[in-house]
């Protein structure tokens, strides 16, 4: 059963990138301070993410997400796309609730199961299979987390069947030890030709801001 939400968000063409990313700030500011919110994690392409051109493999068609819990989806400011997800965090890092920008940059990766499996059997293989190879070969990755899609929210959302995030405390992290060596690539390169559809996946470098997080 789904536990949150996550929304996504474009930037408007009129708007400059630090604008939109304080716009957005402002609004998780006022859900986190709902009694009722107990997380609210926004991801935002600010201008000022910090991360190397190699973070977007994959252009992302979004400039923002909004991970939410225990606020309605219209307490939120209108997406552009949202579902509802489960979340499960893989990797853990110590980061901040106060609202402050946490080190380094998180890149947002939605995902989409191979042709030849089911969306059980992918989050399946995600949850037991990749996770753990993630972990052992990536040792810049100091915070990961799994978003599994239970459901779309908004009319023609884009056909995800989940959101990864991964945050790197700084470039070089991402850079020089995405992967432990050669083996390590190799190794989270064979799995996911295993469960998912690459191309069709998307990668967006933001800078993260942790309003609450109960995890």
């Amino acid at each position: 059963m789904s536990d949150a939400f996550i929304a996504f968000y474009r930037r408007p063409a009129h708007e400059a990138a630090q604008g939109f990313g304080k716009r957005l700030r402002d609004a998780a500011s006022a859900i986190a301070s709902n009694p009722r919110s107990s997380v609210v994690v926004l991801l935002v392409d600010d201008g000022v993410t910090g991360a190397p051109p190699e973070a977007t493999a994959m252009p992302s068609q979004f400039d923002a997400a909004l991970v939410a819990c225990g606020v309605s989806l219209n307490e939120l400011p209108a997406p552009d796309a949202a579902y509802a997800v489960s979340r499960r965090v893989i990797k853990a890092r110590e980061r901040g609730r106060d609202g402050e920008r946490s080190a380094g940059f998180t890149v947002v990766c939605p995902s989409v199961r191979a042709p030849f499996l089911t969306h059980d059997q992918f989050d399946a293989h995600w949850r037991d299979n990749h996770s753990r190879i993630h972990v052992a070969s990536s040792p810049g990755t100091c915070h990961y987390e799994q978003l599994i899609i239970d459901e779309s929210l908004t009319p023609d959302a884009p056909s995800w069947d989940g959101v990864g995030l991964l945050s790197f405390a700084t470039a070089d992290d991402y850079v020089e030890r995405l992967f432990d060596g050669p083996q390590g690539q190799q190794a989270i390169f064979d799995d996911i030709a295993r469960f998912l559809e690459l191309q069709r996946g998307e990668t967006l470098p933001t800078s993260e801001y942790v309003y609450r997080d109960d995890a």
